[in-house]
């Protein structure tokens, strides 16, 4: 109890004794202070005077801020310092833009956005430098700390679990030891019989006295040690117990928030019900009353769009004029849908507008700003989703004052799977199947290919208008981990994520396109612009497909009618890792993706790790490149909305050319189309040859860099690399689906057995009916953690087995609790200097023969 005392007050006194803000030489208002050299032990600072935007009304105000620490704060005077600070932001998570000569911005993604003016552009270049470097430094400090105060509360608990596990340890020895001498003493008596103690005399009495003083000397020390692990453990469920009231409490403040809630979002639909039913929600002065109960301004549904109709795509054909698109996406038909519950109900307007009003509240921000802290990172990989109706965020217009859109750092530090490499693979290993990719395989190159149905469907069957309580969903989750939370198929749409990915390959002549190009630097604007098509259908849909089972597959061969085929497989379900290989005549595409998120309250931001593989047959151009930051706001009130933001390099490993692409994220402080993407294509030696410039749910085209006038370059006549094609009539019924993805789940002979097409829950919630769905879903999974849990068992076995020195059966063991995917395999990659799984061969010829592996896994038999 004293060394713990101790070690509790030395502990006390080392955190008391840590440096605070150290005052540094202040600049007179107006100047700004650079940063000076400190004592090791001291934080280095910068601060000054800096013009920050509150509102329409006041405009720009005058107010201190400081840089310390990798956080940026501000006050409205040098004296508010000692107690009241009026917003902070989190260098670690936060993205700098330089608007102007004077103006930039720093916003952490979506609570907190500071648009600042300095007085001259050196003193506003000088801290978008000193930012820079702080962000910079604390993203790589990031997760030492974040491990830091992990290991620290770990420590901590560890030391009080050692110490009463010590104590109990000398109770049961103790314990022990008085059972040994209660025998001892039992074993004296029956000895001494009465014809014993005749003989013997007072020499057993002896004997039998030095035992029992043995004895009471033992039950003396069991007496004592009891009564030290008394006092321990009592002191310990003091702590635990304040522990439990605080989990408690915390518990029910959620219970009561989401309470609150629901019950908002119960008298908000119950209105809107009563509106509609009266006429609609055309009157926009009735729809702004009923918004404000929410905060989520609905705007007007006469509104007329801000996107013109364009030509026709010169490049890529829409699906009326060639049979060779597989669909596409739309950017119109953003109407709310009815559905669910909590649904507003569909407009009456004939003509919905494709981009709906969002709140804007023009109060200063210091009212509500404070000090807000980023929260906990969670690794987030089954986040609840509404329904599939979309509302997107508004497009202003003639707004005086112009803001540069905010975005999201994509180095922002997020929980990765380890992609370490095994001590004997040397830095200069090839992976030998990548170089087999560099050629097209020869089922490519044959033109005998047929089709896999002979008609494909263009529908599926409608939504049915299934109702749900949001509130029984939420209650149900609070207190859980969110990667065990079961989500209903009411937020889902029927299809696996291996399917959703698959629609990447929707703009596939992209491709087709770049193979033609005559420069490898016109080829890196085409390849930039078919990773930008991936991103088109989150536009509208924000439906959360079905998670993949551990060694689900899905196949999709369409040589007959495009030229190429893909296969999917989840190769990895701790953490959720797919990987892909798709081939066509004139090109190789393979992956690996996964998914690691940040759940912030109001949105998730979903970081994608993992690169992207592309091989130009006829040029021998290797291609990888990275994913942006997927943003959806309005997790638990409002419509769920999609913004995808970041910058995205696109190298070429052969001739070291690059485009560098910048997806722009939305702004509420912008006349400009929001969804913006511009970049260049550089040259080896790094001048910048082409413009890429477009939207990623609209179009995206390229122009050659001709000359400069002054800073900005004059370009040649623009090609259009890409136009998104019309969604087919209905699609908002049927969970705003392509033509294309209406046909990936419809069933062909000959796949796999584990085969996404397969899937029971997932065929269920196609056909309507979600509650069995549901039912199965749960079912499903749960075989799942069953097969998990034999794995663990049996690795639990082998560990046994190597510490009993049997290392053949340890061996054994291990193979089996280890599991490998049926067709990729894990190697070196020498573009990305780390491990991915590739494509390892035998899936289409076991296809050809029909003869599948016995080894494949049984994931949906029930």
């Amino acid at each position: 109890m004293a060394s713990l005392v101790d070690g509790v007050g030395h502990h006390s006194q080392q955190s008391h004794s840590l440096p605070r803000n150290l005052k540094l030489k202040e600049k007179t208002p107006g100047s700004l202070s650079t940063a000076q050299p400190h004592a090791p032990k001291e934080r280095e600072q910068f601060r000054g005077w800096l013009l920050k935007w509150t509102n329409y009304i006041k405009g720009y105000q005058k107010r201190w801020f400081v840089l310390s620490n990798g956080l940026l704060s501000y006050y409205r005077t040098q004296e508010e310092m000692a107690h009241t600070c009026r917003g902070t932001i989190n260098l670690a998570g936060a993205c700098i833009d330089t608007v102007d000569s004077t103006n930039f911005v720093v916003t952490n993604g979506a609570s907190q956005v500071f648009h600042l003016r300095a007085l001259n552009e050196v003193e506003r270049q000088r801290w978008v430098t000193a930012l820079e470097l702080a962000k910079a430094k604390a993203i790589k400090n990031l997760e030492e700390f974040s491990d830091e105060d992990i290991a620290s509360q770990s420590k901590e608990d560890e030391k009080s679990l050692h110490l009463l596990s010590e104590k109990l340890s000398e109770v049961t020895a103790t314990h022990n030891l008085i059972l040994q001498k209660h025998h001892d003493i039992l074993k004296t008596l029956a000895e001494l019989d009465d014809k014993e103690l005749a003989q013997s005399g007072s020499g057993s009495l002896t004997k039998l006295k030095e035992k029992i003083a043995m004895f009471k000397i033992t039950s003396s020390a069991m007496a004592k040690v009891s009564e030290d692990y008394l006092l321990l453990a009592t002191s310990m469920e003091k702590h635990w117990l304040k522990q439990l009231q605080h989990e408690k409490s915390l518990r029910a403040e959620i219970q009561e928030n989401f309470e609150t809630l629901a019950k908002q979002m119960h008298s908000f639909e119950n209105q809107a019900r009563r509106v509609s039913q009266r006429g609609g929600l055309e009157d926009s002065g009735t729809l702004d009353l009923l918004s404000k109960d929410l905060h989520v301004h609905v705007g007007n549904s006469n509104q007329k769009s801000h996107l013109s109709s364009s030509k026709p795509h010169p490049l890529l054909k829409t699906s009326e004029e060639s049979p060779k698109v597989p669909g596409g996406a739309q950017r119109v038909s953003h109407a709310p849908k009815k559905g669910v519950t909590f649904d507003l109900p569909k407009s009456s307007s004939p003509s919905p507008p494709p981009f709906s009003s969002y709140p804007f509240d023009g109060r200063e921000e210091e009212e509500e700003e404070g000090s807000d802290e980023d929260g906990d990172d969670d690794k987030f990989f089954d986040a609840p989703e509404a329904d599939e109706s979309y509302l997107a965020p508004p497009t202003k217009h003639g707004m005086s004052h112009k803001r540069t859109p905010s975005s999201i750092s994509v180095n922002e530090a997020v929980p990765v799977p380890s992609t370490a490499l095994p001590e004997n693979i040397p830095a200069s290993t090839s992976c030998n199947r990548i170089q087999s990719f560099l050629t097209p395989s020869s089922d490519m190159l044959q033109d005998d290919a047929k089709p896999t149905l002979e008609y494909r469907r263009k529908t599926i069957s409608p939504r049915p208008n299934a109702k749900i309580n949001l509130w029984t969903i939420m209650k149900n989750c609070i207190g859980k981990e969110l990667t065990k939370i079961p989500m209903p198929v009411h937020f889902g749409e029927p299809l696996s994520f291996l399917q959703r990915i698959s629609e990447d390959i929707t703009y596939y002549e992209i491709l087709n396109n770049a193979a033609a190009c005559s420069s490898t630097l016109e080829e890196a604007a085409f390849v930039a612009a078919f990773a930008a098509s991936s991103y088109e259908s989150t536009a509208i849909r924000v439906n959360k497909p079905f998670n993949p089972m551990l060694g689900e597959t899905f196949e999709c061969d369409r040589r007959a009618e495009y030229g190429w085929r893909v296969l999917f497989e989840q190769v990895s379900h701790h953490p959720p890792m797919l990987a892909m290989h798709a081939e066509h005549k004139e090109w190789t595409l393979w992956q690996e993706y996964t998914l690691a998120s940040k759940f912030r309250g109001k949105y998730i931001q979903c970081f994608p790790v993992g690169g992207v593989h592309l091989i130009i047959h006829r040029s021998g151009s290797h291609y990888t490149w990275n994913k942006v930051v997927t943003t959806i706001h309005n997790i638990i009130v409002g419509k769920l909305w999609v913004d995808n933001a970041g910058e995205m390099t696109v190298l070429n490993h052969t001739t070291k050319e690059k485009c560098e692409v910048k997806y722009h994220s939305y702004s509420y402080f912008t006349r400009e189309r929001q969804r913006k993407i511009t970049g260049h294509c550089f040259d080896k030696d790094g001048t910048p040859q082409y413009v890429v410039r477009g939207y990623w749910d609209e179009y995206l085209e390229c122009a050659p860099i001709l000359s400069y006038n002054g800073k900005n370059p004059v370009t040649g006549p623009a090609r259009e690399m890409w136009r998104v094609f019309p969604r087919p009539p209905g699609s908002e019924a049927m969970y705003h689906f392509s033509e294309f993805t209406c046909s990936l789940n419809e069933m062909e002979d000959g796949v796999a057995p584990t085969d996404s097409r397969h899937r029971p829950d997932q065929r269920i919630m196609e056909d309507g009916d979600f509650d069995e769905a549901n039912r199965v879903k749960a079912l499903l999974e749960e075989k799942q953690r069953a097969r998990r849990r034999m794995r663990e068992s049996l690795q639990a076995k082998a560990a046994e087995a190597a510490e009993r020195g049997n290392t053949e059966e340890a061996a054994k063991l291990e193979k089996e609790a280890t599991y490998s995917p049926a067709w990729f395999i894990k190697e070196y990659d020498p573009f990305t200097n780390s491990m991915m799984h590739v494509y390892k061969g035998g899936y289409w010829e076991c296809k050809r023969k029909g003869d599948w592996p016995s080894d494949l896994p049984d994931i949906y038999e029930l």
